[in-house]
């Protein structure tokens, strides 16, 4: 009985980190990828705090953290996209639809699991 509550415990809190890990990749991508098109230091995206709530209120480490933001830089070029309607706009973006694409992929997934597994043991 001991050894299920201590599994149940431990699978619990493997996917509150999972799902920590995938806020968090959210949130990076989200903020990097407006920052990739209007650099503005002023804009509410780069005073939005929601990336200290996962430095200082998760259990995820800074290993899994940079490790997450290495995997954006590296495969969100495979999930971008671009806007198919005609735009007079030289900012024109997809950056939400880009970040969901990516957070949400199977490769992602396994991915968030793998590292976690690896970093936060």
């Amino acid at each position: 009985m001991i050894c299920l509550l201590i599994s149940i415990s431990a699978f619990s809190q493997r996917k509150k980190l999972e799902a920590d890990a995938k806020g968090y990749l959210y949130c990076e991508c989200i903020r990097l990828e407006y920052n990739a098109f209007d650099n503005n230091s002023n804009a509410a995206y780069n005073a939005d705090f929601s990336g200290s709530y996962f430095v200082q209120m998760t259990n995820l480490s800074m290993q899994a953290m940079d490790s997450l933001y290495l995997y954006y830089k590296t495969n969100i070029s495979n999930y971008r996209g671009i806007p198919q309607e005609s735009s007079s706009k030289i900012i024109a973006n997809m950056a939400c639809y880009s970040c969901w694409k990516l957070c949400e992929a199977k490769d992602t997934r396994k991915y968030i699991k793998r590292v976690i597994k690896t970093t936060n043991k």
